[in-house]
């Protein structure tokens, strides 16, 4: 066999860390894309989740301002107490609305990190 000369061999030690580099960030625009992608659908079920169990709220709200109409044989009264009970609902997530955000940007994080321990795990195996 011959000798490759000394040029040869750093051309393919080029061409080798190139492909190296290139190959890692390929690899990490995938986990950025698995990773986004699991959040989305993630999100996108929270969403459909919230948006049945508004409808589903909003009739229980319904029904149980038609159940105090009844009681208090008044619509106004009944009504109002519900709406009354819902701005007052609202008034309690508004004011506590600095500590929700902030749990959920603790569980986001989370979910990130907790995704990045599982594929270290699963690269040293």
């Amino acid at each position: 066999m011959e000798e490759k000369k000394v040029s040869t061999l750093f051309e393919e030690m080029r061409d080798d860390i190139s492909n190296y580099v290139n190959t890692t960030l390929e690899l990490g625009k995938l986990e950025v894309i698995e990773k986004i992608s699991i959040s989305a659908s993630a999100v996108v079920h929270a969403l459909m989740l919230s948006g049945a169990l508004v409808i589903a709220l909003f009739f229980m709200l319904i029904t149980a301002a038609f159940y105090l109409s009844e009681l208090f044989q008044n619509f106004w009264i009944g009504f109002g107490i519900i709406a009354a009970f819902a701005l007052l609902v609202t008034l309690i997530i508004f004011i506590s609305g600095k500590t929700f955000k902030q749990k959920f940007t603790s569980r986001v994080v989370s979910f990130l990190m907790k995704s990045d321990d599982n594929d270290e795990k699963k690269s040293k195996k």
